[in-house]
């Protein structure tokens, strides 16, 4: 053991599980022999499924964020400044890795104000939040505070160029700032066979909703308005006369469960659609699905995209931001234009009547090397991040 190591603190708006949480357990449970670490995690109504992972690992110290929400809310803001504030003067971090836009920004400012000197403050952008359905002033607002609060941090990681090209064009950020790191899964990932797979996801529903003969279509994503779920639903259900045996498998959890049953209901698919809730490591269940769907209308570079294409699952994805760099339209999965039902409408179609040339765009998939998606290239450059820096001070 390391005497005398490093503080490293993460702090992540909230636990609910998704690409933000994954990303800062691998990180953090990558690094506790280097250095000390904390992880601060906002939302504290929501479903903690970042803290629940991390306390099985007694290496990482685990904190509680009373007033850190994703939503603006002028009071709570404030008050999760002062509580930021309070926790720097605690622990005396010497690294602050910031994760999603409101802990990026809050903890930005909340570094300022601290009379404690952080050595580095690094932020990771999970996708700039002003891409999301919200209105004008909204976007104007984050976009600002963005941009403000980009003084403060010494390094921005961004997952993909385009976003990198967003903070120097839109923001004015300082272009050495910026640090490209996509995420990564690991190398020699194992999954369920499709027997096993599908009768997983049976006992999730008790019965057996799914033979092993139906065609699937399956998402694994939070129901949040910007994975736009309804627009699957409303897809289906324009193709639903034209599909023999199928289902559609989402896995996820959020806000929108209401309105998504509500469409369901709406569209008399009940027996068609089916929403299994969260499901811990849900890409086990990748192999069950004989086309994998992600109609989102803001993105990084999703997990789930990576981890489908490893798994030979042929692709379906909305053209959002750097998922074209790992689907090549009609050669190695579907890339659609974002909010356009018709045209998902369509692909699914196409995919149902040409499975074997899904199929190959899979195969192709699987086969380019493409090693700065692996968890350890993402670890390595992040670690490298911190060291870099560290040792100029």
């Amino acid at each position: 053991m390391k005497k005398n190591k490093l503080k490293l603190l993460y702090l992540i708006t909230q636990g609910h599980w998704g690409g933000a949480q994954k990303y800062v357990f691998d990180l953090a449970t990558a690094l506790t022999d280097e250095y000390d670490i904390t992880v601060a995690v906002g939302e504290p109504n929501n479903l903690p499924d970042l803290q629940k992972k991390l306390l099985t690992n007694q290496k990482i110290k685990l904190v509680q964020l009373n007033f850190l929400q994703r939503s603006i809310s002028p009071i709570k803001d404030f008050l999760a400044l002062l509580e930021i504030n309070n926790l720097y003067r605690k622990i005396k971090p010497d690294i602050v890795h910031l994760n999603s836009t409101k802990a990026g920004i809050l903890g930005s400012f909340a570094c300022q104000m601290s009379n404690v000197k952080c050595q580095m403050l690094v932020y990771t952008v999970h996708g700039w939040v002003f891409n999301e359905p919200m209105n004008k002033f909204k976007k104007y607002i984050y976009k600002i505070m963005e941009g403000i609060s980009s003084r403060r941090k010494d390094k921005i990681i961004v997952l993909s160029d385009n976003e990198k090209e967003t903070g120097i064009n839109l923001l004015n950020i300082k272009k050495d700032k910026f640090v490209i790191i996509p995420v990564g899964i690991e190398s020699n990932i194992t999954t369920l066979n499709r027997v096993n797979a599908i009768n997983k996801i049976n006992n999730t529903f008790k019965k057996n909703i799914l033979k092993q003969d139906d065609y699937i279509i399956g998402t694994i994503a939070n129901f949040y308005p910007t994975k736009n779920l309804s627009s699957l639903i409303e897809a289906i259900n324009i193709v639903k006369n034209k599909l023999n045996n199928f289902h559609s498998i989402i896995i996820g959890e959020g806000e929108e469960r209401v309105h998504l049953e509500f469409l369901i209901k709406k569209y008399n698919l009940e027996n068609n659609i089916h929403l299994t809730g969260f499901i811990d490591n849900a890409q086990n269940l990748l192999k069950a699905f004989n086309v994998f769907v992600l109609p989102s209308k803001k993105e990084g570079i999703p997990y789930t995209i990576i981890e489908a294409r490893i798994n030979n699952i042929p692709i379906i994805a909305t053209n959002v931001g750097s998922i074209y760099k790992i689907i090549d339209n009609m050669k190695t999965g579907i890339l659609l234009e974002p909010e356009n039902t018709q045209k998902l409408a369509e692909a699914l179609i196409y995919a149902y009547e040409n499975q074997k040339e899904m199929i190959a765009m899979a195969n192709a998939s699987k086969e380019q090397n493409l090693p700065e998606y692996l968890k350890n290239t993402m670890i390595i450059e992040t670690a490298n991040i911190y060291k870099n820096f560290t040792n100029k001070s």
